[in-house]
């Protein structure tokens, strides 16, 4: 999936994150030309904000139509997500206390290195 995904073009060329050679601090490199600011002495502020707790608000549904409708993943695929994405559950425990169960809807893992919260996003940028 990700060869399909990294050579499409809806995918963003300034993703970082899952790409060979790239990271969070190569990330405002590509974005930002540092030098033409720092060669006219121009104030640069850079606004980082912090997405870990994004994962948790990403639209199953949203993220399964944009995967068919803008990079062409469909059949066996498809169905492989969404049942990666299904029947998913979470819990609180305290102790010897335990909340039932509720199924969620929403959220994708985020320590599968998978690069579903990027296809989410992608439009973002693009």
């Amino acid at each position: 999936m990700r060869p399909h995904l990294f050579s499409s073009a809806k995918f963003s060329q300034y993703q970082s994150e899952y790409r060979k050679g790239h990271s969070t601090e190569t990330a405002p490199l590509d974005v930002l030309d540092w030098s033409t600011w720092i060669d006219d002495k121009q104030v640069t502020v850079l606004i980082s904000v912090d997405l870990s707790a994004a994962f948790d608000t990403v639209d199953n549904e949203v993220l399964l139509q944009h995967l068919q409708s803008v990079f062409g993943v469909t059949a066996i695929l498809l169905t492989w997500i969404q049942s990666y994405l299904e029947g998913r559950t979470q819990y609180i425990k305290f102790g010897q206390n335990q909340s039932p169960a509720v199924r969620l809807h929403v959220g994708v893992p985020q320590g599968s290195r998978s690069p579903l919260f990027a296809v989410y996003c992608s439009p973002v940028s693009g």
